[in-house]
């Protein structure tokens, strides 16, 4: 009960992910006296750049991905712009520089995924999408042209974002079912776009 009442007090500090956080550590977090919760977050994080800075074994994304998603269930009200936007840049950025993760990545659903969270949070995303093809990342998975012409459809550019879903059948994206639903639904609503004009 007492967690509860925490929780209602706080709950409108917290900005909402997509995919939901965990309500077990929301409740945690928000219960937690200020300087409390203050001191767990720096040695928790700490804890994640030791484990980066030190890190030997052959998959350094999983080390990422874990961070991230601690940032994202973490941190409340500004705490993408100020914590989980300069963690995406700096993974996206420190992945690409170093050639032998760069060419084992580029293909990889999870390197994608913090590609699509970080073009989800900058400014111009346009910019983020160019660069993904120009350099070959992700261009075999479906969520790169969902989250493209998702983009272009929200700025109102409906051609580019058909031709985008168009590449990713070209390109034989994966899964090929999920494009071909997503490309199915954009198709139905500029068929009612043309039909309400």
């Amino acid at each position: 009960m007492a967690d509860d009442a925490a929780w209602d007090t706080s709950k409108e500090n917290f900005q909402p992910l997509k995919k939901g956080r965990e309500a077990k550590i929301l409740t945690e977090v928000a219960a937690m006296p200020t300087g409390e919760r203050a001191t767990k977050i720096k040695e928790e994080r700490s804890a994640f750049w030791t484990a980066l800075s030190t890190y030997e074994g052959t998959d350094p994304l999983e080390v990422w991905v874990r961070f991230i998603k601690w940032a994202e269930q973490t941190f409340h009200s500004g705490g993408r712009e100020t914590e989980i936007l300069p963690l995406l840049e700096r993974c996206t950025r420190e992945l690409r520089e170093a050639p032998e993760n760069f060419e084992k990545y580029k293909d990889d659903p999870r390197y994608l995924r913090v590609w699509v969270k970080y073009a989800d949070l900058c400014k111009e995303p346009g910019d983020i999408f160019t660069f993904l093809v120009t350099n070959d990342i992700g261009q075999k998975h479906t969520l790169f042209y969902e989250a493209y012409a998702a983009f272009l459809e929200i700025k109102g550019a409906y051609t580019r974002a058909a031709q985008v879903y168009d590449r990713g059948v070209v390109m034989r994206a994966a899964p090929r079912e999920r494009l071909k639903e997503k490309l199915e639904q954009f198709t139905h609503r500029m068929m009612r776009r043309v039909n309400c004009s």
